[in-house]
Formats: structure tokens, C-alpha cells, sequence
């Protein structure tokens, strides 16, 4: 990849890290400003992050399909209202099509260092080549490292035991004794949809978790026809679905009254669908909906009822060579393990590591606690931005509405650095405080800080995953850069 010029050219050289839809999204608006001087790092031999790691059985999206796209390559062919994720991954490779990204990506290239050195970015992928580039465009997000708890005897186990989003789809799983560990969001897709093969199916779950119903359907070829040819349809279409999602984040405020009914509604759902007053108990939360992620599905619970599935609420104790043993002395004999435990979220970089300009690395800056100054920007950290970093997940929409303004804004900056012909821009400390303050203050008056543990926080509780406010007020907040929230530096 060719470096920062001489002179430094109209278009400074761009380093985009994934290519996921985050990393496409980058890419295609760089090339739609013109700017063709950038290469997208994939660590894998496609494109599409999540969806392509996860195609565990029954894989789909919990956000509409219509709105889960970008604004700007509208898509009138989704099969149903939630796409299933195969769905997604075919979106990921039209658009790297449509737009032409081909030539930009490198594919098998995972990052390990990056350096900021005498005004240019150092990059060293895992495989030891070498590159350079004038800005970094983190677009690793912060869910791609699976996490597997650390169990006693799991080297032990005779069986087969894989994590949903590495599914091992040579393993046949009819017939089989299987334990799902885990009972969130990828649990409640993939425990529905085995249990139809498996011999026996146990759901190990630590911690409950609201559930309410998918609005899902399938949408017809007169549906997606209308889509095509009724200019302006699927754009309405889209703006409905953002505006209905959009009223719900008060329910995500603490106290509120939809906060209130969202609950009444999650336990009428649950009693429904759920006739054992012993089951129904276990899987009733003591937190309100919306402090662990919100779920949604219309066939969990029913497949909890079934007799050749069992929910297991005792902890894990050990793993044995033919199965799983609980706090309570069971023994439950199984052959496959699938470990439904999500991802390290504390891990949005790693194994990258990144040091800044003064030497200093972002893992020694984040020790202290996860930020970024308008989720985007470090202190320290010249021309280096994130997009789906600290503080930019939601609740209540779709993060697609997130990476599009999280694009425009550091796209911005780099234009501001090719018009200006200035080295570089990083944010000021001072700013970057003023910004974190405002946003956890914020976050005291939301549901996420109303006591339950959730991967949203870090270890001393402080939610650093989720945006506090409205999107309405992110992208507003996000509209163009204040430089005056940066220090500006020469070319080195």
C-alpha cells in the first residue's frame, strides 16, 4: 500500500481494518467522494464480518431487514421482514460489487501493530508485511472474538464441542445429546431450530432474559415487485421502520411508562407461552427489560416446553469426558457442546495493538476505561478513527443508521486533511473529557445502569458499548466534525 507522498496528495492514503459492513461502508463512501487512494485489511478470504463468521442454524438478523441496509443501496428483495443472515452475507458481496470495492480489498491480511511515526501509521499484518498509510479506519467492531469461558476438564471432554459463530457444519447433529451453553441471542435462534435433529437438547442458562415476539413475515413477489417500481416506496418503507424504532428508545429510559409497559407486555409473552409455573419462574428476569439486551423470537419458548429439551439453571461445575457436571451434583451426558457465549467485547482492537504518537498504547490509555471522543477519536491517537468503537451500539434501532454517520463524519475529516494539507488531526484531551462526562452522565438516566451485569459494562460498571441518547441526536451531534475539537499537526 503506497504511504503519505511527498507534498502529501489531494487524497491522504486510507487504511481501512475489516470489511465487514462497517469496512464496505467506509470504502464505498470514500470511493463515491472520489477518494480511490485506500485499501480495506480483511483477516478472512470474504467479506462480510458477522455474517460471515455466524451461519449457526436459524442465523438471522433482530433489526428489520429494510432498515438493516444502507441507506443509500436500498435492497426491495429481502425475503422476510428479519433476513436470514445468508441474506445479509449475498447484501455484503453485491454491494463490494456494485461499488467496485474489489481492487481495494486484501484478503487474508490480518493487522497485528500499528504505529504513528513521524506523521504516518505503521502497519505490520500477523503474516509480517509491511505498509503505510496517512489515516486508520478501525472497522473491526467490537464483537468478532469469540468467547469461550474457561471451564475445568473441557480438554477432557470425549465429545465434539465448537462456538456458535466458528459452527461446525461437518458435525451432524441428529441424534446427538447436546448442550446449548448459553441462552441469549444466538441461543434463542439456534436451540429452536436443532432441537428438531437432537437426540436430547439441555440449555444451560445462567442468567434469564426478556423476550418479546418477531414480528417477522415473508414478503411476497408482489410485495418486492412494488418495491422495484414504485419510486420512492422502499425509501418510505425504510423511514417508517426507523421512526417506530426510533419511539421506542424511551422505553430504554429509566422509570419511563413504556419502560413500564414494554415489561407487562414481556410478561404476559412469557406467561403465554410458557404453562409450567416451575419453567416459567426460571426463566423470569429480576431486572428490568432492556438492562441485558432485549430478545426476540417466537419459538424459544415453545421449544422449552418440548420434553426431549431441558433447561438447566444450576451453574457448571466441570466438564467430564462424556458430558456436564452442575453445581447441584448432576451429571448430564452429552456428546456436543456448543458454547452460545457470545463474543470479548472488552477486545474491540485486539490482538492489534496500537500505539500512538507519544508511545503509548491504546490498551494502556483504555486501561483506565473505554472511550472515544464522539466515539470516534482518541487523544494520542493522530488520523486513527473507529467506527462502531466505544459507546456506539444500541438498544433500541439499527447500528447501520450509526456507521452511516460515523462514516460521513470521519470522512470529513478526511477531507479536511487533504484540503488543508494538513499532517494530521487528533482530538484534544480537554474535548474528549467534556464529551465522555456529558455521555455517562446521560447514561445514569437509562436502563442499562439499573443493576443487572451485561457485557455493555466494563469491569467497574461503567456502560461503555451503548449510546445513551437518541439517534436522532447522533447523527445531528455527528453531522460535520468541530475542528476546534482537534489539534491540527504538520506532515512529519
Amino acid at each position: 500500500m503506497a504511504g503519505r507522498r511527498e507534498g502529501r496528495s489531494q487524497s491522504p492514503a486510507v487504511a481501512i481494518l475489516g470489511a465487514g459492513m462497517s469496512g464496505l461502508c467506509m470504502g464505498i463512501q470514500l470511493k463515491k467522494a472520489g477518494i480511490d487512494s485506500f485499501t480495506i485489511f480483511e483477516k478472512a478470504d470474504r467479506v462480510g464480518g458477522t455474517w460471515r463468521d455466524n451461519r449457526y442454524p436459524g442465523v438471522a438478523c433482530d433489526v428489520p431487514s429494510h432498515l438493516y441496509s444502507f441507506s443509500f443501496e436500498l435492497n426491495p428483495d429481502w425475503s422476510r421482514a428479519y433476513s436470514p443472515g445468508f441474506e445479509i452475507q449475498e447484501y455484503c458481496e453485491r454491494c463490494v460489487e456494485t461499488y467496485g470495492l474489489g481492487p481495494h480489498l486484501r484478503f487474508g491480511q490480518e493487522i497485528a501493530q500499528l504505529d504513528f511515526i513521524d506523521g504516518v501509521w505503521r502497519i505490520r499484518t500477523t503474516g509480517g508485511e509491511t505498509h503505510t498509510a496517512d489515516v486508520v479506519v478501525s472497522a473491526l467492531g467490537g464483537l468478532h472474538r469469540p468467547h469461550v469461558p474457561a471451564f475445568p476438564g473441557l480438554d477432557a471432554f470425549a465429545g465434539v464441542h465448537f462456538h456458535s459463530a466458528r459452527w461446525n457444519s461437518d458435525h451432524d447433529l441428529r441424534g446427538r445429546n447436546v448442550a446449548v451453553i448459553g441462552s441469549a441471542a444466538s441461543a434463542i435462534q439456534i436451540v429452536p431450530e436443532i432441537a428438531r435433529e437432537t437426540q436430547r437438547l439441555f440449555v444451560f442458562q445462567r442468567t434469564p432474559n426478556w423476550i418479546v415476539p418477531r414480528r417477522d413475515r415473508v414478503y411476497s413477489a408482489r410485495t418486492k415487485r412494488l418495491f422495484r417500481r414504485i419510486p420512492g416506496l422502499a425509501r418510505t418503507y425504510r423511514a417508517l421502520i426507523y421512526a417506530t424504532l426510533e419511539s421506542g428508545f424511551a422505553a430504554f429510559r429509566t422509570g419511563s411508562f413504556l419502560s413500564r409497559f414494554v415489561e407487562r407486555q414481556c410478561r404476559r409473552y412469557l406467561a403465554a407461552s410458557i404453562s409450567d409455573p416451575e419453567l416459567r419462574r426460571a426463566l423470569t428476569p429480576t431486572y428490568p427489560p432492556g438492562c441485558k439486551r432485549l430478545l426476540i423470537s417466537n419459538d424459544f419458548y415453545a421449544t422449552l416446553e418440548r420434553n426431549d429439551v431441558e433447561l438447566v439453571t444450576s451453574g457448571i461445575e466441570r466438564i467430564a469426558e462424556n458430558g456436564i457436571v452442575t453445581a447441584d451434583g448432576r451429571a448430564h451426558e452429552v456428546d456436543t457442546i456448543v458454547f452460545a457465549t457470545g463474543f470479548q467485547p472488552f477486545d474491540f482492537l485486539s490482538p492489534l495493538e496500537v500505539t500512538g504518537r507519544d508511545g503509548r498504547t491504546l490498551s494502556e490509555t483504555w486501561a483506565r476505561g473505554i472511550e472515544a471522543h464522539r466515539t470516534v477519536a482518541v487523544p494520542g491517537f493522530p488520523n486513527f478513527f473507529m467506527l462502531l468503537g466505544p459507546n456506539s451500539g444500541l438498544g433500541h434501532n439499527s447500528v447501520i443508521v450509526m456507521i452511516e454517520a460515523q462514516v460521513k463524519y470521519v470522512l470529513q475529516c478526511i477531507r479536511s486533511l487533504a484540503q488543508r494539507r494538513s499532517g494530521y488531526l487528533e482530538a484534544r484531551a480537554e474535548a474528549h473529557r467534556r464529551f465522555n462526562r456529558g455521555l455517562q452522565d446521560d447514561m445514569q438516566k437509562t436502563i442499562w445502569t439499573a443493576g443487572c451485569k451485561s457485557w455493555y459494562m466494563d469491569e467497574t460498571g461503567r456502560v461503555f458499548a451503548l449510546w445513551p441518547r437518541s439517534t436522532i441526536r447522533y447523527r445531528w451531534e455527528m453531522r460535520r466534525p468541530d475542528l476546534s475539537e482537534y489539534d491540527r499537526g504538520a506532515a512529519g
